[in-house]
């Protein structure tokens, strides 16, 4: 039989053992700038001086791929013809000789860090390779961002991997922290604490959705004396503790469907 202390002593293992890199880009640390004159894919681009640039930490998808021209345009939006400044991690070029560079262009409200923003429109994955890892927490941070919000090549990531509340109990120590999509009935609901909670009463231990009323998401939540029994699909970061179990903030209305209909099969 399992325990709940057990699990939750080595969830807790498991988060304090990340190690989390708060820094935050800032164009300010650069110290190259440059003249875009050619995008090459989603990833890469020309300088006028003939430095060919690889964006560092991102991989967008290869051209004739779906979303590589996507990928593509967007990078020219951003960078046509631009004036640019380029920050570098302690290994400078690749074994092609290409420039590996974090990118910044300013716009009329400051300058945007334009790898990141790449992985946060949903048309970039991450690629970091050592000893190149500058900024990994902050792409992360972007990366959940598309995610949770299934933006570009993550629009249709809920189709697959949805977990029941059983599934989500045997494997919680490898989704904490982690982004999971969890399907389940919903036995009660309520509001406290300046939040409505959904919660079931399926697997041993239980899982809930809190929604902060003053999120967006919160607007979008039916009556709360129609939803149980119904069935309700969430995706989010998964959390756990001691006292509520595992369960997922909702802010984001995008986040949670309700009256999920199930297939007899």
């Amino acid at each position: 039989m399992r325990h709940f202390g057990s699990w939750i002593g080595l969830i807790i293992w498991a988060m304090s053992s990340l190690i989390v890199l708060g820094q935050t880009p800032d164009s300010a640390f650069a110290t190259r700038e440059g003249h875009v004159l050619r995008i090459v894919d989603g990833d890469t681009i020309e300088l006028t001086n003939g430095e060919t640039v690889r964006l560092l930490g991102i991989d967008t998808p290869e051209m004739g791929s779906p979303y590589a021209m996507d990928a593509k345009l967007f990078t020219m939006e951003l960078l046509s013809r631009q004036d640019v400044r380029l920050e570098m991690d302690v290994q400078e070029r690749d074994v092609y000789g290409r420039l590996l560079a974090h990118v910044y262009v300013e716009q009329e409200d400051g300058w945007v860090h334009v790898n990141t923003e790449l992985v946060r429109a949903g048309l970039a994955e991450l690629l970091f390779i050592p000893p190149n890892a500058r900024y990994y927490g902050y792409f992360q941070d972007a990366l959940n961002d598309a995610l949770l919000h299934r933006r570009g090549m993550f629009e249709d990531i809920t189709g697959d991997g949805v977990l029941s509340v059983e599934e989500l109990e045997c494997n919680l120590v490898e989704c904490v922290t982690e982004i999971v999509t969890v399907q389940f009935v919903v036995s009660e609901t309520s509001e406290k604490r300046k939040a409505i909670y959904l919660s079931t009463s399926e697997g041993e231990y239980g899982f809930h959705v809190v929604i902060p009323l003053d999120s967006e998401a919160a607007q979008g939540v039916p009556p709360l004396d129609e939803l149980a029994g119904q069935t309700v699909l969430v995706t989010g970061v998964l959390e756990c503790s001691y006292t509520a179990g595992p369960s997922i903030t909702v802010d984001s209305s995008d986040q949670i469907t309700y009256g999920i209909e199930v297939s007899s099969d």
